[in-house]
């Protein structure tokens, strides 16, 4: 982070935040609504941070996709030229002033004073303006003019073709901008444009911090390594590193500059180390940097908040082909999360809190890592701060996906520039394990048809990601990994998803297939793999402006990007829970489970593969508009089933519904660094709860290990007659392996009752008998107007004959909800009888 200015550092370089511009329309679509045109030539007060879309929804001149859904609604925003105008003043004090604008989305023209000086044409690039010597009182103006994105990239199509994934229509890969802005199987066009990073005003009347590349690292204890590059004449630097928050000190030297430049190489005694959640803890340091001139008076301060540790990518033969496993501080992290894409169309508006929320539930979750997507941006601070607090390891994409992409000199040099800014804003970040060249385009390479198009030898972003961005980081970031895409074998003549070596992605379970068969997957580590369900009841009532009828309701299409998504869905509830209802609320509860069963079966399988795999991720974790989609969390933050089924297989200490040598098995995982002593039972049960086996487990799962667990006397791939499923209790902890095909079932109904409703401040606690075994019971609190924001503690429960649980319900207007309403929202995997006997 840099300081926002240097109170107390005599004639320092100043910086601030250039947050007010007005916004005008220049050059108007012929679709722009003409009651809008005088308005909008008129121009708007906005924000920067900002985007033209943003900035007509706060005027209440467009409507929020990310609310309705309606996208149509608003693409005439996309085919006009918007100038954004400021004024900085002068005072005359001979400074040197340029403004920064971290970020231009996308194609452009930067004005000061009516005179051109930068084209723009990279939305991932840092561009900085020379405005001139302040020598006279007045004011610069200053312009930026951004123009409608889809002809150019059309014209650039048709005169130098460029394969994509063919479900894209618009030729994304022919700018360098977010990808997902052009629409995506799980998002919607936008095509946006505006100052999406903070625009900032910087007056130097001496020497200044050109570039502050830190590196932390722990080499058997914390070191301060990196390098400092200085514009002007300046004796040295003093630098501080201290506690985070205004802690103590732990050192502070000065360093002087030599050759315009100083190298840090600073052992930090008393600085703890920083490691993963549930590994260690994250202790964080402030790390304060003073430029000094000649006189000793500091000119210049810029600040980063960093950690300790040390990260290590190992790819070695073994006998299932080669590994792939993160290390932090020298121990293998087993890693499970999610793929992160942008959590709105605007990546401006997503807070500092809703970046906390979003990274917290994942961390609830039980996920240790988060890979942010090569269709969406390089992440922000305040994305970063959270990782870094929580323990949660990031795994960045460059902004490449699913496309070829040119590589002339021209692209390299963008390319340079995106990776340089790159780690010099998030590089000192001690949650940052791994950079990722691409998304998919290895693979697309190979199987896609590209070479088809492009000829055996032609140009689809080879030199990218295999001469580039590797080029830059050796030079910038070298003891932090780096794989050119994902997925990636490091053999280069096998297939790019291998499952034998690297990085795979599965995606025919969803496509062709059913979840089931990732029973028959492998991987040393699955990078991506999903299944859909719609957003919550709440987020979708409130886009289509209806509860949804059934799963064929018109108004739901529109929220499907998928081209098979619906036709997947059906297939799956057909082949899951075909006993349950059909019309819109037994729809919603039918794709809710099956995302949650396939997300249990997925994550299950991988993790059961404990020693084979190292990493597990979820496609995805959260959403950019109403969709329905394979994310855990809606757009509003609301979490799906699938969350909860998440927080089951994701838990660092678990039990896998699914062993990978026994039919009958469940696996006990524990990713933790201590012993794990287990005391429970293991039962198997018919379809209706009656125990047909049952015995004791007693052992130690050791840390960073797994136990199979399977019915003694049960021949592996034998039968026990009428047995449904298998049920591990250890520690609190229940797993639950069905064992017969959910087809083959015979959907008993089954039946519970409500014992007692509870109410406390911004809670409502509800417990339930039952009286059959229960499967996958749930209570459904979004479907109550009233409690469109409560969370539920837990879901998808497994109940045996006479056991009780309690739903607690946590929300302001939790009490609001009458006690025959809330029974109500009980819901299972079948059909229930739910009766209501208080006391």
């Amino acid at each position: 982070m840099t300081a926002p200015s240097t109170a107390g550092v005599a004639r320092a370089v100043e910086r601030r935040q250039l947050t007010t511009w007005t916004l005008h329309l220049v050059s108007a679509d012929s679709d722009v609504p003409q009651a809008l045109a005088p308005v909008l030539r008129a121009g708007l007060e906005t924000t920067v941070p900002g985007s033209v879309l943003g900035t007509l929804i706060a005027a209440g001149l467009a409507s929020d996709v990310t609310v309705d859904g309606r996208e149509e609604d608003v693409a005439w925003a996309s085919g006009c030229s918007w100038a954004y105008r400021a004024t900085v003043p002068k005072t005359g004090d001979g400074a040197r002033v340029r403004v920064v604008l971290e970020g231009v989305d996308t194609l452009g023209v930067v004005r000061v004073d009516g005179r051109d000086v930068a084209q723009t044409d990279d939305m991932f690039h840092r561009w900085v303006v020379d405005l001139g010597v302040d020598d006279a009182p007045g004011a610069w103006s200053v312009e930026v003019q951004v123009d409608p994105v889809l002809p150019a990239i059309r014209a650039a199509q048709r005169a130098h073709p460029l394969p994509r994934a063919e479900m894209y229509e618009i030729p994304y890969n022919q700018v360098r901008k977010m990808a997902c802005s052009f629409g995506w199987d799980w998002g919607p066009t936008t095509a946006t444009a505006g100052l999406w990073r903070a625009a900032q005003v910087e007056r130097a009347h001496s020497a200044g911090l050109a570039r502050v590349l830190l590196a932390p690292t722990w080499d058997g204890g914390a070191v301060l390594r990196g390098t400092v590059v200085v514009e002007g004449d300046a004796r040295a630097a003093s630098v501080r590193v201290a506690a985070a928050g205004g802690g103590r000190t732990l050192v502070e030297v000065e360093v002087p500059v030599e050759a315009s430049a100083l190298e840090l190489d600073l052992p930090v005694p008393g600085a703890e180390r920083w490691d993963v959640a549930g590994r260690g803890s994250q202790p964080l340091y402030d790390v304060e940097i003073v430029l000094l001139a000649a006189d000793g008076s500091g000119v210049d301060r810029v600040t980063r908040r960093v950690g300790f540790r040390r990260v290590e990518l190992v790819q070695e033969p073994d006998a299932g082909g080669r590994s792939f496993e993160l290390r932090v501080n020298g121990a293998r992290v087993w890693a499970r999360g999610f793929n992160w894409v942008p959590p709105d169309v605007l990546p401006e508006r997503v807070t500092r809190e809703r970046a906390r929320l979003l990274v917290g539930e994942a961390a609830a979750a039980g996920a240790n890592l988060l890979r942010v997507w090569g269709g969406g941006v390089v992440e922000s601070d305040d994305f970063f701060d959270v990782c870094d607090e929580l323990g949660v390891l990031v795994w960045q994409d460059f902004g490449f996906a699913c496309a070829a992409y040119a590589e002339d000199d021209d692209q390299a040099a963008r390319v340079r520039r995106e990776v340089e800014d790159a780690v010099v804003r998030v590089g000192h970040r001690p949650s940052l394990a791994l950079w990722c060249g691409n998304n998919e385009n290895l693979w697309g390479w190979r199987d896609w048809g590209w070479q088809d198009v492009l000829g055996p030898d032609g140009a689809w972003g080879a030199r990218l990601y295999y001469d580039v961005i590797p080029g830059v980081l050796s030079s910038l970031d070298p003891a932090r990994p780096y794989v050119p895409g994902s997925p990636f074998s490091p053999d280069t003549h096998a297939h790019p998803n291998d499952p034998t070596q690297g990085l795979t992605h599965h995606w025919d379970t969803w496509n062709r297939l059913d979840y089931t068969a990732f029973d028959d997957k492998s991987s040393r580590f699955a990078s991506e793999f999903g299944w859909q369900a719609p957003a919550s009841w709440p987020t979708l009532v409130r886009a289509i402006g209806h509860e949804p009828r059934s799963g064929d309701d018109p108004d739901l299409r529109r929220l499907q990007k998928h081209p098979d998504g619906r036709a997947a869905l059906a297939r799956a509830v057909a082949d899951h829970v075909p006993h349950l209802p059909t019309d819109g609320r037994g729809w919603y509860l039918a794709t809710q489970l099956v995302q949650a069963r396939a997300l249990r079966a997925a994550v299950g399988r991988f993790r059961s593969l404990h020693d084979l795999c190292s990493g597990a991720l979820w496609w995805q974790l959260d959403d950019c508009w109403p969709a329905q989609s394979w994310a855990v969390l809606d757009v509003a933050g609301r979490r799906k089933l699938a969350w909860y089924a998440a927080a089951e297989v994701m838990a660092p200490r678990a039990v896998i519904p699914t062993a990978a040598a026994d039919t009958w098995g469940l696996t006990l995982v524990n990713d933790l660094p201590q012993d794990w002593e287990v005391a429970g039972t293991l039962r198997v049960l018919d379809e209706a709860g009656g125990a047909l086996h049952e015995q004791r487990i007693d052992s130690v799962v050791p840390a960073d290990d797994h136990l199979v667990v399977a019915p003694a006397g049960v021949p592996r791939g034998g039968s026990l007659r009428g047995a449904a499923v298998v049920v591990v209790d250890v520690d609190a902890v229940r797993g639950a392996r069905w064992i017969r095909p959910d087809l083959e079932l015979t959907h008993l109904r089954a039946s519970l009752s409500v014992v007692e409703v509870s109410r406390g401040p911004d809670r409502v606690q509800v417990t339930v008998a039952a009286r059959s075994l229960v499967r996958d019971l749930v209570l459904l609190a979004e479907l109550a107007p009233q409690l469109s924001d409560a969370r539920v503690d837990g879901q998808l429960r497994l109940l045996l004959p006479g056991e009780r649980t309690t739903f607690t319900i946590h929300g302001s207007a939790a009490d609001a909800v009458a006690d025959a309403d809330l029974v109500g929202l009980l819901a299972a995997g079948g059909e229930l009888d739910v009766t209501w006997e208080p006391g």
